[in-house]
């Protein structure tokens, strides 16, 4: 699986490491099963990793981060981005919002960013049975539709 790297500091030492995973043509369609007429689309799986989970990353990161994704979605015209949130632990300077409606909150301004573009949409997923669910997200734009719950039952099934 390709992957696409990097790394967001801020300057009280904490970093957040963003990668963007490329799946292979076999677990596009023997994982995802996605119909071998749409083998070309790109589906990439957005994975962050906190260098120093006890400490803050500073707001300004997540600022440089979601731009940083924006470009690389605006550039890949045949891509699906997809997110799960992570239900693990994490300290913030919000102690009273959950971890996984911490980082569902990151996602949801990044989608509102690109919300006034034209063809460019988002699907919420649920993840997990009762009790252990996270959310996750799909962005991708019209013509990439027909995918997209395809894309999100396998996701599910994580």
């Amino acid at each position: 699986m390709l992957s696409i790297e990097h790394k967001f500091s801020d300057k009280e030492g904490n970093h957040l490491l963003v990668a963007l995973s490329f799946c292979d043509d076999d677990y596009k369609q023997g994982v995802l099963r996605i119909p071998e007429e749409y083998n070309d689309v790109e589906v990439v799986d957005i994975s962050i990793t906190k260098a120093y989970v006890e400490k803050p990353v500073h707001h300004s990161v997540f600022f440089r981060m979601s731009s940083w994704l924006l470009r690389e979605f605006d550039q890949r015209e045949n891509a699906v981005f997809t997110f799960i949130c992570s239900t693990d632990d994490l300290d913030t300077n919000h102690p009273h919002i959950l971890p996984q409606d911490f980082r569902w909150e990151l996602f949801d301004k990044l989608y509102r960013r690109r919300s006034d573009i034209p063809h460019v949409r988002v699907k919420d997923i649920v993840v997990g049975p009762e009790g252990y669910q996270a959310m996750g997200r799909a962005f991708f734009r019209d013509r990439h539709a027909p995918l997209i719950n395809i894309i999100a039952a396998g996701l599910c099934e994580k």
